[in-house]
């Protein structure tokens, strides 16, 4: 699938339940953008599509998403079972890329803390 286009818009997606809206830039990540925004998006590897934690639930707007393609796909069909059970469509966060308003439910996700200055007794 060729890059969004240069003049593609940014788009909105709620994040259950926490309750926040996130503005996601064209070709951006679900993950990529709630940090950019100072949200913490659970994560074990890093955005490699290895570790699930990042997973999440489409409540709605899921047809508006890029659709799954490798690295994700091998981990969702892993996943199948368990995605036979939910009544929404599961993506990682470390890979969807929405083009269009939706809205997720994914545990964990909170507002990132800020780093902690070291303590200094010399300055």
């Amino acid at each position: 699938m060729p890059p969004p286009p240069d003049d593609a818009p940014d788009v909105r997606v709620r994040v259950l339940p926490l309750d926040i809206e996130l503005t996601v830039r064209p070709g951006e990540s679900m993950m990529a953008a709630a940090q950019r925004q100072g949200y913490f998006w659970p994560t074990r590897c890093r955005g490699q599509a290895i570790c699930t934690a990042c997973l999440f639930e489409v409540v709605s707007g899921g047809e508006g998403f890029e659709p799954v393609k490798p690295p994700e796909a091998d981990v969702l069909e892993d996943l199948s079972e368990f995605q036979a059970k939910r009544a929404g469509q599961l993506r990682l966060g470390c890979q969807a890329r929405p083009r269009a308003a939706a809205t997720v439910f994914k545990r964990g996700v909170k507002p990132a803390e800020r780093p902690r200055r070291p303590i200094s007794f010399f300055g």
